[in-house]
């Protein structure tokens, strides 16, 4: 206990004393948790951006509701006001708003927007952690926020997440989530600390290629602790095990992993820069940066007309690559209509990701 009180107070040196943080197993059971206490379940609706990651809607399916796809600007991958404003409807019971790649969503006219219909707007902020928007840390402008701290995120617990909220009625109802939550396995813990040794001693320039192949594959199976483990990816049903919680392992990664994260943010935002000037040499466009928000690039995107040649060349230059969102809801490909998605309804995220 004393770990996780030790990392929700390193959290809240980024995101502000008044805020009280909640951890889950992954950043998914975060958002299931701020969606059930706020009372959201069958015959509701949730705004979502149509360019995400398949587990946002699958939270929303397991709570009952239905989840309603907005389409995203194509400059900033993130939804516009205007554009959600026409999907509102008497179900409607929240917005979650997207940071897409380390941007942060134009969150002011959302709220807005938000409070003329008495709907609630929860930030999704697994791309997030460090940036800001209007000045204030991302996660902060809104009722409640859930953050992601997987391998690929802004800091990293292996597997891990939480929520945030400064709302005292809010924030009672999250604690019953997290009391209650299933606490991890010995074998989920001790792969975690696998894995964790993994990717301290053995991955690096040469080896990353082979080692993301395998450990994606064996996500997939359900052999080892994965981001999208299988089930996850084959129907918006809810896994048995889904609501867990934060285990000490990973907390103290988290804790490690924060006091170095100044340095790791600066650097991020240093290479991202190396890339504009590089870009705009070339006469290639760069990505807009806002004067909203302080884009602090978890990724840098970049698109291009064949997706499958330009990741097998740099993969052939052991250059290191992502590939999100290769679907409206990565990774998932061809028929999503179980996620209640139709094809067409976001022309721009269906663009963009393909």
């Amino acid at each position: 206990m004393a770990e996780l009180s030790k990392y929700k107070q390193a959290i809240q040196k980024v995101v502000g004393d008044d805020q009280q943080v909640f951890l889950f197993w992954k950043g998914r059971v975060a958002l299931y948790a701020i969606l059930k206490s706020l009372g959201i379940g069958k015959g509701d609706e949730v705004i979502i951006p149509g360019f995400t990651c398949v587990v946002v809607p699958n939270a929303v399916i397991y709570t009952g509701a239905t989840p309603v796809y907005v389409d995203v600007d194509e400059l900033t991958y993130t939804p516009k006001s205007e554009a959600i404003e026409k999907l509102i409807t008497p179900k409607t019971k929240a917005i979650i708003a997207q940071n897409t790649f380390g941007l942060s969503a134009d969150l002011d006219p959302i709220i807005a927007l938000a409070e003329k219909h008495g709907i609630e707007v929860i930030d999704d902020c697994t791309h997030g952690f460090g940036g800001t928007y209007q000045d204030v840390p991302n996660g902060t402008r809104t009722k409640a926020a859930f953050f992601s701290t997987q391998w690929n995120k802004p800091y990293s617990t292996g597997i891990g997440g939480f929520a945030i909220t400064k709302d005292a009625e809010l924030a009672s109802k999250m604690a019953e989530y997290e009391s209650q939550s299933l606490a991890p396995s010995a074998k989920e813990v001790f792969m975690l600390k696998l894995m964790g040794w993994v990717r301290s001693n053995l991955l690096n320039g040469g080896t990353y290629w082979t080692i993301v192949h395998l450990y994606r594959w064996l996500s997939s199976k359900n052999l080892v602790v994965g981001s999208s483990q299988g089930e996850e990816l084959e129907s918006p049903e809810m896994p048995d095990d889904f609501l867990k919680s934060h285990s000490a392992t990973q907390a103290k990664f988290g804790c490690d992993e924060l006091a170095g994260f100044e340095t790791s943010l600066a650097h991020r935002k240093s290479v991202a820069s190396q890339y504009d000037e590089l870009l705009t040499k070339l006469g290639k466009p760069t990505p807009v940066q806002p004067e909203y928000a302080d884009h602090i690039f978890l990724k840098y995107p970049v698109r291009v007309k064949n997706r499958e040649e330009f990741m097998a060349k740099a993969e052939a230059a052991k250059v290191r690559l992502g590939d999100w969102f290769n679907s409206p809801l990565h990774p998932i490909q061809g028929d999503l209509s179980e996620w209640k998605y139709e094809v067409g309804c976001c022309p721009v995220a269906e663009k963009v990701a393909a």
